[in-house]
């Protein structure tokens, strides 16, 4: 063997083998970090998409709103439930984990390249449904029915509400009118002439529309339904409801913050909420099975406790409304409204009082008005359609059976109560009427108590629903890798 021969080849070869060694393992740990990150992500987003999945059924079912139970079936709910099932979703997908349960050679066979280790869970910020005094319910029935709600339904209902606001409908007391006129006539017959007592005693008039004021003791319930109606006997025990809870501050509430509305985008907002609630609960018209109350809508506008009350004070509501529109109508009818003013002219001279004529012919329109709006009562709650502003062909009573009292039953002229608003359009109109709030925690009593019906619900909350959260995910790793994922979740 040749001696000292130069071994440069060696230290060379010696060289770039560390070199690439070295670069191997950097890009090793290089493959290995983003690996880590990737699978990090990917197991956070999993977990919580898991946890969203286990959305209340029966709310679903019910009432088509997607909302996380943190309760899970229990009398407790808060955010230790839902961090115990985050932990539970993470901890089952940590690679780690499931090499764990491999016996035998899974050393060998299934070499953890990661080392994943879940190191802590946060919700940061979460989202209840009964937020901002239910708003946030609000909100989401009301995104519920959106795509499925056509604009010229929204342009309706808002040429009702502009008719409702112009004519002063919702607002304008025509009893208060009538017993007006009723008292200025007293007053004015009090009022004698200079005439001798004998002559006095036969010019004494009676108002033409006493009879019907008589009718009028009667009750609404009974004008318009008759008095053998049958009616629900229900009534709701609010006390543990939430709207309760929600004014003694017995809630859960969130602290994630939500978009501020404009003018317009909560006018759109209430019109589909209303259309929600037409689609979502009965009423008289439309009652639905299996409920806390048979009259729900009636509920949410009225507010008392038993059925039968608050299809009294709806149907008191409705009748107010028809009366303002028919005198409204009356008023403007210049055939109707001379018949009337004829009337009151011939009874004023035959006292001798001209005097009479003015409040004689406004006691006789108002009280012709109340007539009518019991008929449209009686046909909107017998599945009928009422116009808001009637016309002559639209109109049922004349004038001479009001002043015989003959009305009340199905005499009139025959309409076939086709054209014009159904109950349920009505009620549309009330429940845009209705202070947003106080209809929000009555729709929600509603749709708590129903959900309480139904078997495994009995402890039921919608303060105990969450509908978004933002999570904060520790993941760490035995190769000295550790990172926090933040993931937001909501339902949509």
């Amino acid at each position: 063997m040749k001696k000292g021969a130069p071994a440069y080849l060696t230290v060379y070869l010696s060289l770039t083998m560390g070199v690439l060694v070295t670069l191997s393992l950097a890009l090793i740990q290089g493959a290995r970090q983003s690996t880590l990150q990737m699978e990090a992500v990917c197991i956070a987003d999993i977990g919580m998409d898991s946890v969203m999945a286990e959305y209340h059924r029966e709310l679903f079912h019910q009432f088509n709103l997607l909302a996380l139970d943190t309760s899970y079936g229990t009398e407790t709910v808060g955010r230790e439930n839902v961090r115990a099932r985050l932990k539970y979703y993470l901890d089952k997908n940590m690679k780690g984990k499931a090499a764990e349960t491999m016996g035998g050679l899974s050393g060998l066979v299934c070499k953890d390249f990661l080392g994943l280790e879940l190191e802590g869970t946060e919700l940061d910020e979460i989202r209840i449904l009964t937020d901002e005094n239910g708003g946030v319910f609000r909100s989401m029935a009301a995104e519920s029915v959106k795509d499925d709600l056509g604009i010229s339904t929204v342009e309706e209902v808002l040429r009702w509400f502009d008719t409702v606001k112009q004519y002063e409908l919702d607002t304008r007391d025509v009893e208060a009118e009538k017993r007006k006129a009723d008292e200025k006539i007293e007053a004015l017959q009090e009022e004698r002439p200079g005439i001798s007592e004998e002559e006095w005693e036969t010019q004494t008039v009676e108002n033409p529309t006493k009879a019907l004021e008589e009718r009028k003791k009667s009750g609404i319930l009974s004008l318009v339904l008759g008095d053998g109606a049958a009616l629900s006997s229900k009534s709701l025990n609010t006390m543990g409801l939430i709207g309760q809870r929600l004014k003694d501050g017995r809630v859960n509430r969130g602290n994630a913050a939500r978009k501020e509305l404009g003018t317009a985008e909560k006018l759109l907002e209430g019109l589909l909420f209303q259309e929600y609630l037409l689609r979502s609960f009965g009423n008289y018209t439309s009652v639905k099975q299996e409920t806390a109350l048979d009259y729900e809508l009636e509920y949410a506008i009225v507010g008392k406790s038993a059925d039968a009350e608050n299809l009294k004070g709806v149907l008191a509501r409705l009748l107010a409304m028809r009366e303002a529109a028919n005198a409204v109508y009356l008023h403007m009818d210049k055939e109707k409204h001379g018949e009337a003013d004829l009337i009151a002219l011939g009874i004023s001279l035959l006292v001798a009082q001209p005097e009479l004529q003015e409040p004689l012919c406004e006691a006789i329109i108002l009280g012709w008005a109340y007539a009518e709006s019991v008929y449209d009562v009686r046909m909107l709650v017998n599945g009928g359609k009422i116009p808001l502003i009637k016309n002559s062909e639209s109109w049922h009573y004349d004038l001479q059976m009001i002043l015989q009292d003959l009305w009340g039953g199905e005499n009139g002229a025959e309409q076939d109560g086709e054209r014009g608003l159904c109950y349920g359009d009505y009620l549309r109109i009330l429940l845009l009427l209705t202070n947003e709030e106080v209809l929000n925690l009555r729709v929600m009593d509603l749709v708590e108590a129903d959900i309480r019906m139904t078997p495994g619900n009995r402890m039921f909350r919608l303060d105990g629903c969450y509908v978004e959260i933002n999570g904060s995910i520790a993941v760490g790793s035995s190769y000295g890798y550790s990172s926090t994922i933040s993931v937001r979740k909501k339902y949509e």
